[in-house]
């Protein structure tokens, strides 16, 4: 307890600025450099691997990266003109291994394939077209076993009779770069569990790199190289500020940033269409340009995110947003959907309902089946937190009832640990909370809140709150602390941190959440707890009551 304690006292909570909210490339892009950074050098090690792989013995590279057109950038910035390069994407048997041909006169004919024309080249592949055919990836694992290529590969080959062309024992020194994601090594893996036994390399390219100065410059380069490349007007600095800061964005992280040259293109022209519409345009594509194209996205994959909101103006769905409740907790999730592109942060509303019992904390959610396992541990976790200062009590005489209401979706994870902890407290001390406070937070054995994912999408709820009218007055936000650094937010969001209207505050342990819950401290809330459970324990032993008056006992 005294450990807690001295948390909860020495530990300064401050709220965040608009600053600390997202990240800033604009000093960096305004400030001139003569680096000649290529891409590659984005991934030194894979550049390194690849370049030895191609004067090296082993016939095939296994490159595990996320996106393939990152993982071909970077091969082909990398060798350059070093080596004869295919890169296939979409392939079949005939494609690698050709075809065998018979004329009217019966006469033989091969067409060969991309590994026999590539002699001595190098053939970049994407995985996918092997897991549909796994045949296909034997008759490729065959080849970079054997370096050479069976006639009765070639589409037709099994089906002549006779005398084939003569060229087994032609060797065949293609080297192939394999490009897979994690997931899809795994799955090859399950159709060839020996496939390890070919003499491989393996390397990995990341989605996301490092927000050094130089990575900057280098991914400034390359974006500069595609506007080239793609015949576009060049952005100014504020432009690409917005685009790279979108690109961190997509990381959820102030200090790495997303290299998809897919996202990067795709971004590029949609705001060279947003340019060209402009009448007063000026020479360069503006950060106004890349903005409107990013709107415009975002608005149409926002269809179920505008019925939540809906749903909350004609308070279909009931929340309170002023005042103060006992046993009520306004809580923050992210709502997925199969099939959808995007996620988007929505409130919901925790209760909590005590009874007699035995100091459980019963999982309503878990009892109907609407909540994974990870919800039914954090709900675990809380209780024996909770239930470790009243240990002192042989008889703890109540429980309680927690439930995310209006929840008719299953719901799985721990973000909603420290809600519910707050909840259960001022149930059990009948002490209100603030219903102008938005929580979120995961919580350990030790009462330490813990990092959790969505963070952005989250507190973007709220500011949709007060689009909505729905919200006037200043509002709280409790987060974990461990989260500051995924924090890159919208510029409305920001706004309403920069007027005050939104107060962020990052907090580490769960004692610091209760000053602002409940305007008490977490001391405060277990003495009130104590003098309940003193009393229900003295009532009973004065004499038998009622089971009206336990009743009315109960809601004291």
């Amino acid at each position: 307890m005294a450990n807690n304690n001295s948390v909860s006292m020495t530990t300064e909570i401050t709220c965040l600025t608009a600053t600390q909210c997202t990240t800033d490339f604009s000093a960096l892009l305004n400030k001139s450099s003569t680096s000649t950074n290529k891409l590659h050098t984005l991934f030194p090690i894979a550049t390194e691997v690849i370049n030895n792989f191609i004067q090296l013995s082993p016939p095939l590279l296994f490159l595990n990266a996320p996106y393939w057109q990152a993982a071909t950038a970077v091969i082909n910035e990398t060798l350059n003109e070093k080596a004869s390069i295919l890169t296939l994407q979409n392939y079949d048997q005939e494609k690698l291994f050709g075809r065998i041909n018979v004329t009217k006169q019966e006469d033989i004919s091969l067409q060969k394939g991309a590994i026999a024309d590539l002699n001595g080249g190098l053939l970049i592949l994407h995985i996918s077209p092997l897991l549909v055919n796994p045949h296909l990836w034997f008759l490729l694992k065959a080849f970079l076993i054997s370096h050479n290529i069976p006639m009765s590969a070639a589409i037709n080959g099994e089906k002549i009779r006779g005398e084939l062309p003569a060229n087994q024992d032609e060797t065949i020194s293609t080297k192939i770069i394999l490009i897979a994601n994690r997931y899809q090594l795994d799955e090859l893996n399950q159709i060839d569990p020996d496939y390890s036994q070919i003499n491989s390399q393996f390397v990995e390219i990341s989605g996301e790199i490092k927000c050094t100065d130089e990575n900057i410059h280098a991914l400034h380069q390359y974006c500069q190289h595609l506007i080239k490349q793609l015949s576009l007007t060049s952005l100014d600095n504020t432009a690409f500020s917005l685009l790279f800061t979108y690109l961190t964005r997509l990381c959820e992280h102030q200090k790495n940033i997303r290299f998809s040259p897919q996202v990067i293109t795709s971004l590029l022209q949609y705001a060279q269409l947003i340019y060209q519409q402009d009448a007063c345009k000026g020479q360069e594509i503006e950060a106004k340009h890349f903005q409107q194209a990013l709107s415009l996205q975002q608005k149409a994959q926002s269809n179920a995110q505008n019925f939540s909101d809906q749903a909350l103006v004609e308070k279909q769905l009931k929340i309170q947003l002023q005042g103060k409740s006992v046993g009520q907790i306004n809580g923050l999730s992210v709502v997925e959907l199969m099939g959808y592109p995007t996620e988007f942060g929505e409130v919901f509303r925790i209760s909590a309902s005590d009874m007699v019992g035995d100091g459980e904390i019963i999982d309503v959610e878990r009892k109907v089946e609407l909540a994974g396992n990870v919800h039914a541990k954090s709900t675990l976790i809380v209780q024996g937190y909770l239930n470790h200062f009243f240990t002192h009590i042989n008889n703890f005489p109540l429980s309680c009832n927690v439930v995310f209401e209006q929840s008719y979706q299953e719901s799985d994870g721990d973000s909603a640990s420290l809600a519910i902890l707050l909840a259960v407290t001022s149930c059990y001390s009948t002490t209100p909370i603030f219903q102008n406070l938005f929580v979120t937070g995961a919580l350990d054995q030790q009462g330490n809140v813990l990092a959790i994912g969505g963070i952005n999408q989250k507190i973007e709820s709220i500011t949709r709150l007060f689009k909505l009218g729905l919200l006037e007055d200043s509002v709280t936000i409790l987060m974990p602390q461990a989260n500051q650094i995924n924090l890159v937010l919208s510029q409305e969001t920001l706004d309403l941190i920069q007027d005050k209207k939104i107060n962020i505050f990052p907090i580490q342990h769960c004692l610091q959440a209760f000053p602002f819950a409940m305007d008490k401290s977490f001391e405060s809330i277990i003495e009130d707890i104590n003098k309940r459970i003193h009393f229900l324990h003295k009532e009973e032993e004065d004499e038998p009551i009622s089971f009206f008056t336990k009743c009315v006992n109960l809601l004291r």
